[in-house]
Parts: structure tokens; sequence; C-alpha cells
């Protein structure tokens, strides 16, 4: 007669789970001593005929679900280099991207500097007409008075007074 702790610990697997065995299977004490339930032979055989079932057949698909753990570690490499791929392409076509807009921005910048440096002449091409303009119109202007006081000159020598008028 042996106590599940006794049970289990031949069988090396958990208390509990022999417990659940035989709650499940209605499989009932044959005595029970300071409160701990003691089976006897036939319910450890049948105790012990189930759990052997469960190792052996675990040991048996052991293998398989051994090779099929590194399959399915191998699987989820190859999906993560995959994916790791496809942002190393999407970062490549990112890169393209913004290269291209690089060089439009460049070329952009070359037109604006061009179209600055015209503006510049334009300015100074305009600023010198402008000066002579002005330089013309002072000319004209002291030749205007300096003919003005040739014809003030002229005209003050040419006024006579009333006294002078039967001279």
């Amino acid at each position: 007669m042996k106590t599940i702790k006794q049970i289990a610990d031949e069988l090396g697997v958990n208390k509990q789970k022999v417990y659940r065995f035989i709650v499940k299977n209605h499989i009932t004490a044959s005595s029970e001593v300071k409160q701990s339930k003691l089976y006897d032979e036939a319910a450890e055989r049948l105790i012990k005929s189930h759990f052997d079932r469960i190792t052996t057949s675990c040991e048996r698909s052991s293998e398989p679900h051994q090779k099929s753990g590194n399959e399915m570690l191998l699987e989820q490499l190859i999906k993560e280099l995959e994916v790791k791929n496809e942002q190393l392409s999407e970062k490549d076509r990112q890169i393209r991207e913004k290269d291209r807009q690089i060089a439009e921005m460049q070329a952009q910048l070359s037109k604006n500097q061009k179209l600055i440096d015209q503006e510049q002449q334009l300015r100074m091409v305009t600023e010198r007409k402008f000066q002579l303009l002005e330089q013309q119109q002072k000319d004209g202007n002291k030749a205007f008075q300096e003919e003005e006081m040739q014809q003030g000159v002229s005209e003050k020598a040419e006024e006579k007074h009333w006294w002078k008028f039967w001279k």
C-alpha cells in the first residue's frame, strides 16, 4: 500500500497529476492512516499503467517533436530573415528616393543662383543707366541755367532806361 506521493515519486510525475487521474477514474483508497490515503496494489498498477502509456507515447513522439521543433526554429529564422531583407530593400528604396530629391534640390538651387546672378547684373546695369540719366539731367540743367544766364545778361544789356531810350 502506497500514498499518492510515493506513487508519483516512483513514476517521476507530479503529485497533482496522479491525484487528478485518481479522481477522474473514481479510484478509491484502500485505507486511510493519519489523513493519508493509501492505495492497494491493483489501484497502483492501474495508475502506473496509465502513466507508463503516456511516458512511452511521449518518448516515441519526442524525437519527431524535436525534429519538428528544429524545423520550426529554422522556419522562424527564415521568416525573420525574409522580413529583414524586405526591410532592407525598403530602406534602399527610401535612400534612392532621398538621393533623387537631393539631386532635384541641387538643380533648383543652381537655377536660383543663376537667377540671382542675372538679377544682380540687371540691377547694376539699371543703376548705371539711372546714374547716367541723372548725370545728363544735371548736365542739362547746368546747360539750361548757363543759357538762361546768358539770355539774362543779354536782356539786361539790351534793357534801356527810358531816359536812354532816345539815344
